[in-house]
């Protein structure tokens, strides 16, 4: 499970709407959605009632959400924590098209039997 499944998840809590949902973390709805049921696959649960007027918490979403939100404070408070002790100067994640992965310089250096 990826932390971005429970910031999703917990934005489509607290808008009940999945075009607004998507819009606040700036994708499309169509992802977000297939973002949304691969969680719910994942975890064996419906988390979020689905209909075509509104979309309503589940009693196991109530429950994921809670944990969710505590998890996601969690993170945030370590990192917090880890900035302003100096060993963490920013926390990002990596760009997705920031090229591909370069092999390890050590390669090289390997003799090759022949």
């Amino acid at each position: 499970m990826e932390i971005r499944s429970l910031q999703y998840a917990v934005t489509l809590a607290e808008e009940l709407h999945f075009g607004r949902a998507a819009r606040r973390h700036h994708i499309a709805t169509p992802p977000f959605g297939r973002h949304i049921r691969r969680l719910e696959r994942e975890l064996g649960r419906t988390l979020f009632q689905r209909s075509s007027r509104r979309v309503t918490l589940t009693p196991e979403g109530e429950r994921f959400v809670d944990r969710a939100r505590a998890i996601l404070a969690d993170i945030n408070e370590l990192a917090a924590s880890l900035r302003a002790d100096g060993g963490m100067p920013y926390a990002r994640e990596p760009h997705r098209h920031s090229g591909p992965p370069r092999p390890c310089s050590c390669w090289g250096a390997r003799r090759r039997s022949t």
